[in-house]
C-alpha cells in the first residue's frame, strides 16, 4: 500500500538496508540491481512523437493541463533535490 506520510515509508527508518530486507523483495538479486544490471521487465514502445501519449492512463491524459508556477524561494529546494536522482 502506498504510504502518503514519508515517516512510515518503507525505508525511511533504515534506509536502503530497510528496503532490500522487505519480503516483496526477497527473490531479487540485490547486487544486480544496485549496478543496474537487471534488464527492464517491461520496456514501453516509443513512437518517437513527443506528443505521443498512448504508454499513460486516460486518467491522466484526459485532464486539462495546467501551467503552474514555482516560487523563487523554493527553487534551491527543488534543485538540491533533483541532484539526489542524477543518473538515476
Amino acid at each position: 500500500m502506498l504510504e502518503k506520510n514519508p515517516v512510515n515509508r518503507l525505508g525511511a527508518r533504515g534506509g536502503l538496508e530497510e528496503v532490500l530486507a522487505h519480503p516483496w523483495f526477497a527473490e531479487l538479486d540485490h547486487e544486480k540491481i544496485l549496478d543496474k544490471r537487471i534488464e527492464a521487465p517491461c520496456k514501453p514502445t516509443l513512437s518517437g512523437d513527443v506528443f505521443d501519449v498512448s504508454n499513460f492512463d486516460a486518467t491522466f491524459t484526459g485532464e486539462d493541463a495546467l501551467v503552474s508556477v514555482v516560487p523563487a524561494g523554493k527553487m534551491p529546494t527543488i534543485q538540491n533535490n533533483a541532484r539526489q536522482f542524477e543518473n538515476f
